[in-house]
């Protein structure tokens, strides 16, 4: 039976401490299992970064995997968002729109490119991961900001 990647580490702890009893390893299993909050009330803190004050003064882009500074690059307003903005950075969100769009009518059509003869079934394996290859490639942005780590964007 597979267990789900979240229970895995509990699962692990109880076969490890089988001959063990329940208030002997209760108070572990129920840290194992609470919920971790981050700071500004959710959201993993490890992706932003805020100064004394409390002012979001990086945030790591999830489209091109760089620590950026939202005073510089252009980051979306997102209500619901522990930092109030979005994960992506404005030029991220329209690449990475496009190329799920762009994916998707490429394999819309794979359908018919073999229907017509253009492909073959034999084929259709490597085109769908070149496909997948096109819709994750990260685009740098044109201007070339972005840092590799936190320490990096805050001694800039």
């Amino acid at each position: 039976m597979a267990i789900k990647k979240a229970y895995t580490q509990i699962v692990d702890f109880l076969q490890d401490n089988a001959q063990a009893t329940v208030s002997d390893v209760l108070d572990a299993v129920i840290e194992m299992a609470s919920a971790k909050t981050g700071n500004g009330g959710g959201g993993k803190p490890s992706m932003f970064h805020k100064d004394e004050q409390g002012v979001v003064d990086g945030i790591f882009c999830y489209y091109h995997k760089l620590w950026m500074d939202p005073a510089v690059v252009e980051f979306g307003v997102k209500a619901s968002s522990p930092t109030g903005y979005n994960n992506m950075c404005k030029d991220g969100v329209s690449k990475w729109t496009k190329q799920q769009r762009d994916a998707k009518k490429a394999e819309s059509a794979l359908l018919q490119r073999i229907a017509s003869g253009e492909l073959s079934v034999d084929d259709l394996a490597n085109e769908q991961a070149a496909i997948e290859e096109a819709r994750t490639e990260i685009i740098p942005r044109a201007d070339g900001y972005g840092f590799a780590t936190l320490e990096e964007l805050l001694e800039a």
